[in-house]
């Protein structure tokens, strides 16, 4: 059985949770975006610039991953930034993946709202705030926001490149989302079934949680201690800094909201069943 697994999904869709409660298990070590976070890699591999995708993801990950190892538990690790590095991971290690699904709905909403978050910590960052986006933009180098470049925009050829400047930020975290999914799709489809487990946030519950333990070897599930924490707030804005929820809710958008996410990501709701 595979001792190794990574977790990657879209920004916002639970992921951190999930590795909290994987965290519970007596046989694994499970990180939260493990340095290096390989923002600037992973970007400029789905753009295809960079030079060497497969010693990159290996002069990363071997080190940390033997330390686990050799100390007698399995290595789980999540990062968004695994999502292009996926035919690589396969072919270096015995590991098997989990592809966390959320709402899209929801994970707009949420990245609007760390969009506001960020700005209020660190003026010129945000969701999607670099020159790429806004001609106006201070940030023009992927030095000065790792993870605002990190973030997928269109490469040239697809639909919405060339407008994609004139995109709000609420339609280019539409697109983002969908983006993200749709090629998570494509590469994992590439693998053996065996190897990778689509996870759908919103239906989690204890018994899919056995589930997920069962699928990567987890030893020690207590079905008490992940009903508490399914029912907590992780790694949300009022865990995170007590804040509530600014943007709203999927149900109280306008027409024109919902118009546009159901343009730019109708296709891929309905293809992870939302």
């Amino acid at each position: 059985m595979a001792d190794i697994f990574f977790i990657t999904g879209c920004a916002r869709s639970g992921t951190t949770a999930l590795v909290k409660m994987l965290n519970s298990s007596q046989n694994a070590t499970v990180f939260v975006e493990q340095k290096p976070n390989l923002c600037i890699d992973a970007r400029d591999l789905y753009r295809g610039i960079l030079k060497d995708p497969k010693q990159t993801i290996r002069e990363a990950k071997s080190e940390p991953i033997q330390k686990v190892l050799s100390g007698g538990l399995k290595y789980g690790d999540k990062n968004p930034n695994y999502l292009p590095f996926i035919p690589y991971i396969a072919e270096l290690w015995d590991c098997k993946f989990l592809f966390p699904v959320r709402d899209g709905r929801e994970v707009v909403r949420s990245l609007m709202d760390w969009h506001d978050f960020y700005r209020q910590k660190f003026p010129h960052s945000g969701v999607f705030a670099m020159q790429e986006d806004d001609p106006d933009s201070p940030v023009d180098s992927p030095e000065q926001d790792w993870w605002d470049y990190s973030r997928l925009r269109p490469n040239p050829g697809n639909p919405y490149f060339e407008e994609w400047q004139q995109l709000s930020r609420f339609e280019k975290c539409a697109w983002h989302w969908a983006n993200f999914n749709r090629t998570a799709l494509e590469l994992l489809s590439q693998l053996d079934r065996q190897r990778w487990l689509q996870v759908d946030m919103k239906s989690l519950d204890r018994s899919k949680m056995g589930e997920i333990f069962n699928f990567l070897g987890l030893d020690g599930f207590n079905a008490d201690q992940i009903g508490e924490m399914i029912s907590a707030r992780i790694n949300s804005l009022q865990e995170r800094a007590g804040l509530s929820d600014k943007f709203p809710r999927w149900t109280d958008w306008t027409p024109v909201q919902r118009n546009a996410f159901d343009r730019i990501a109708g296709d891929m709701m309905a293809r992870v069943v939302y």
